[in-house]
């Protein structure tokens, strides 16, 4: 009588399909975490943009003169800046009564991303009381 003897382990076929499971599982795995760290890196631009573009906002009628127009510039290698002063009028009392004039002040921080440009745009009211044309 032949005895067949029981073989051991894996075949090859099973090896495969082991593999392929465990090359679908790493791909995303790592799909997840390069997401992760770009949108860390974006969340990053953000938060610096955001940061900038309240100092530019502090400052427009602090050290200079509040009046109308547009300004820009760079703020460092990666970002750059623009702001916009312009009268604002809806609602309010006439300037000459209550000696102040509404401005609306929007800064906005634009920088390049991976795919796109990025910006952040931050607006405020902001008061300036109106000089008197006899200079007193």
């Amino acid at each position: 009588m032949i005895r067949h003897s029981r073989q051991q382990g894996f075949s090859l076929l099973e090896v495969l399909v082991a593999f392929a499971i465990l090359s679908i599982s790493l791909g995303v795995l790592l799909q997840v975490f390069a997401t992760g760290l770009r949108n860390a890196g974006t969340s990053g631009d953000y938060t610096r943009a955001i940061l900038y573009a309240e100092s530019i906002l502090a400052a427009i009628g602090r050290e200079s003169p509040l009046a109308e127009g547009e300004h820009s510039g760079p703020v460092d290698e990666q970002f750059s800046w623009r702001s916009t002063v312009s009268a604002y009028s809806e609602g309010m009392p006439d300037s000459e009564q209550v000696r102040v004039r509404a401005y609306r002040i929007s800064v906005e921080v634009y920088w390049s991303g991976w795919v796109q440009n990025r910006s952040v745009v931050l607006e405020t009211l902001r008061l300036a009381s109106v000089e008197s044309p006899s200079g007193g």
